[in-house]
């Protein structure tokens, strides 16, 4: 009976090591698509322009800051050696407080990166990048400031 029990106690532990391995490598494998890091706990305000005359959005709301932060992440990025932007369709993101720029990314709607601090262009590699909701905070901004859509080339 004591031997029984010993058996049943040790198949458990061997399980819950098992499961505790899984969870592991599960949590390794999420490290690998942090994205586009940005240290909002620094940072005051975003501001997101789109193409080259477009409108300029500018929010100092943490909520928003973090929002639009959390966009760069969940995917990894590979780096791309000749990528370039479309600039008609580049949406540049910057993040700054009263002592200047925290972060910067450039994103075009084909979904490549520039990133100005490592002066290189970049894809997504796995995960995803979820432009239409960045796509949705700068025109739900811009249609909330009552700006006229007709002097802007996103639609």
């Amino acid at each position: 009976m004591t031997k029984k029990i010993y058996r049943t106690f040790f198949l458990i532990i061997l399980l819950l090591l098992s499961l505790t391995s899984c969870q592991s490598q599960k949590n390794e494998a999420s490290k690998d698509l942090t994205g586009i890091p940005v240290d909002i706990s620094k940072t005051e305000s975003v501001s997101i322009y789109y193409g080259s005359i477009c409108y300029s959005f500018y929010d100092e709301n943490k909520e928003t800051i973090s929002n639009v932060a959390d966009l760069l992440r969940g995917f990894s990025l590979k780096e791309v050696p000749d990528g370039t932007l479309d600039s008609t369709t580049t949406y540049q993101i910057y993040f700054s407080n009263s002592k200047g720029q925290t972060g910067a990314v450039n994103v075009d709607e084909k979904g490549m990166f520039y990133l100005p601090d490592t002066k290189k262009y970049y894809q997504v590699d796995e995960g995803t990048f979820h432009l239409e909701e960045l796509k949705k905070i700068y025109q739900d901004s811009m249609n909330a400031g009552g700006f006229d859509k007709s002097q802007c080339l996103i639609q």
